[in-house]
């Protein structure tokens, strides 16, 4: 059983990948389960590269970008976490919460966010109460998960944001597909549940998640709102946005999940 990634694509999309095919037998340990390979890529593995601020193992035929997901409880996390979004993500750390992705924001796609997971929808309401209390420049994004159960919605063809999860949990029909094939796989809340469970070090039955934006939509509301960004867009809102938010992630309450 081999290490399972993600991929970063224009439009943020991510799914469940098998980059090591070749070189398990000589670089890679004998993963025999789908959990041993996720908790290798999540804890011991990581991304190979860190280039100009996008951490990455590889591209895919498409070009997209292809990372794992770090587990914020592997000894590996700071390194895996790209530079102007790492201090925003610890912080959260630092206050108990549970990240699952971030981002700092580059060429193909500039929106800088961090994602949060949580076990019920209380606690992540309670959580963007609490951040909306900060006054920051932030904006939420709730369409990420895409199980059977709890389709996304579709994103607007105008827009260049949004982030939709996909995920391969444990299916080796999908050991050499292409990339498409593998994005358009479904899968189920229980494969996510399984995922994130290892991810969060938790036992949750169920899982909630929401994702903030630093500055500007990562979704635009219409697209006049996505015209004006793409020739008014500065990157000091989205840094000051930032920093605001680091000044004051200290009086957020703790999560004790």
């Amino acid at each position: 059983m081999l290490p399972f990634f993600m991929e970063y694509i224009m439009k943020s999309q991510y799914e469940i990948v098998v980059p090591y095919q070749q070189q398990q037998e000589s670089n890679e340990p004998q993963l025999q389960s789908a959990e041993d390979g996720h908790r290798y890529a999540m804890f011991v593995k990581g991304n190979d590269h860190l280039k100009n601020g996008r951490t990455y193992c590889f591209k895919d035929e498409d070009g997209n970008y292809v990372s794992t997901f770090v587990s914020q409880y592997s000894d590996i996390i700071e390194n895996n976490l790209e530079p102007r979004v790492k201090d925003g993500v610890l912080a959260l750390h630092k206050r108990g919460y549970l990240t699952f992705t971030s981002c700092q924001g580059h060429d193909d796609s500039k929106h800088r966010y961090i994602g949060v997971v949580f076990n019920t929808t209380e606690q992540k309401q309670e959580f963007v109460s609490e951040m909306n209390k900060l006054e920051c420049d932030i904006h939420w994004y709730d369409n990420t998960i895409n199980t059977v159960e709890r389709p996304c919605k579709e994103v607007p063809w105008w827009s260049d944001g949004g982030i939709t999860l996909h995920i391969v949990y444990d299916d080796m029909l999908y050991h050499n597909a292409p990339q498409q094939r593998r994005r358009d796989k479904p899968y189920t809340d229980l494969d996510l549940t399984k995922f994130w469970n290892i991810q969060t070090n938790r036992n949750y039955t169920h899982y909630e998640c929401i994702a903030f934006s630093f500055g500007y939509n990562m979704v635009e509301k219409s697209i006049w709102d996505r015209i004006h960004k793409y020739f008014f867009y500065k990157d000091n809102k989205v840094e000051s946005a930032y920093e605001d938010f680091l000044s004051k992630a200290q009086d957020l309450p703790d999560y004790l999940a």
